[in-house]
């Protein structure tokens, strides 16, 4: 299973979306299955409404779990932290919604005001 952890600026695009997706996908070389978030980012309607152009899941993954995949994240962001209590908001998500045993595949992407993280459950590669 791969997921794609989403963070934003707030009033981001669905066509920015979709794009920072398309290159993340590229880049890595993987299909992506799903999208998650952060309960902070929630009300993005970008967000969701990619997921649904994409006949993906959104899924905005419990604080809980969030909170304790932050300590798992490669990227060490400060401006994250600040907003949203990790260092890394779409590394945080990704690693929380595929759960214990997952990892990301590499450091999350910048592309223009989206970071893409993607994390495998560790059934693929």
């Amino acid at each position: 299973m791969i997921v794609a952890g989403i963070g934003c600026r707030k009033g981001v695009s669905v066509e920015a979306v979709m794009a920072a997706l398309d290159e993340a996908a590229r880049q890595h070389k993987v299909n992506i299955d799903f999208i998650a978030t952060a309960p902070l980012k929630a009300d993005e309607p970008a967000l969701l409404e990619a997921a649904t152009l994409r006949n993906m899941a959104f899924v905005v993954v419990a604080q809980a779990d969030f909170e304790q995949a932050a300590s798992h994240t490669l990227t060490r962001s400060a401006v994250s932290e600040a907003h949203s209590g990790s260092p890394s908001l779409s590394e945080a998500s990704a690693l929380a919604a595929l759960g214990p045993g997952s990892r990301l595949i590499a450091p999350r992407m910048v592309i223009n005001e989206i970071t893409v993280a993607i994390a495998t459950s560790g059934d693929q590669e």
